[in-house]
């Protein structure tokens, strides 16, 4: 397995659920702003396919608390990095002035990008955990815009308060809940592809779980790549002309 620095060709990375945390000295955000400084800096191209913080309850308090990595994401932007972004099921809420502030272009919930003449599909991934009825349930009135309106006009601290009882609940429900439903769904999954007949690749983060998945369907080899969250190592993705392999990024 190949590490960021043995890569010297054209190439874009993709990463997923790095859970950002507020503190500035977390070895998660060490680790990921390393990460942007050395290696996202040389790609063609940055994907974040969701989760990219541990909570957004508002850009007002989002932009503040983590302030080094809107000048951080600003800096690389005005450089000329592209940098894409999907919303997770933790940081949803982000609006205009978040990416007005970064300069990052936000992507569809499923998204179709073609790279080095190979179509790629992006997802978060929770949407393909459809074994997990509540869950799809909340996520559902969670994205509502109505619901998404009202909570952004709460005052800070009560938007706060809710956030972090969120978090609370959702490891609890996570804990009581066997992997098998909170992983993904093979029909489901079979299904998305079906729906993008010229996609041999999908790139998903949400379960934690990385690793390369091949479905034989229908005489095709199908690929479903998951990337791992950042601990704060990390299981992320380089895709170049070759195609896409994990590469294995760990703070110095």
């Amino acid at each position: 397995m190949q590490t960021p620095d043995s890569v010297h060709s054209s190439y874009t990375l993709v990463v997923a659920d790095i859970h950002l945390q507020p503190g500035a000295n977390h070895p998660i955000n060490t680790a990921f702003m390393e990460f942007l400084q050395k290696e996202a800096a040389n790609a063609d191209a940055l994907y974040i396919l969701g989760d990219l913080f541990e909570m957004w309850v508002g850009d007002d308090i989002g932009l503040e608390d983590y302030a080094n990595f809107i000048k951080q994401f600003k800096a690389l932007t005005e450089a000329g990095l592209p940098i894409f972004l999907q919303y997770g099921n933790r940081d949803f809420l982000m609006k205009e002035a978040f990416f007005l502030a970064t300069g990052i272009t936000l992507l569809e919930d499923i998204s179709l990008v073609k790279l080095y003449d190979e179509p790629y599909l992006f997802l978060h991934g929770d949407s393909l955990c459809t074994d997990d009825k509540g869950y799809q349930r909340m996520r559902r009135i969670f994205r509502n815009k109505v619901v998404q309106w009202i909570f952004l006009h709460l005052c800070k601290k009560r938007r706060l308060f809710v956030g972090n009882k969120m978090r609370q609940s959702s490891k609890q429900h996570s804990q009581a809940k066997t992997a098998q439903i909170m992983d993904v769904n093979q029909q489901t999954v079979i299904k998305l592809f079906q729906s993008y007949p010229s996609v041999q690749h999908m790139i998903h983060g949400h379960t934690h779980r990385p690793d390369q998945h091949l479905i034989n369907h229908q005489g095709k080899t199908l690929h479903r790549w998951v990337l791992g969250d950042w601990r704060p190592e990390a299981q992320i993705i380089k895709i170049d002309k070759s195609g896409p392999q994990f590469l294995s990024f760990s703070s110095e």
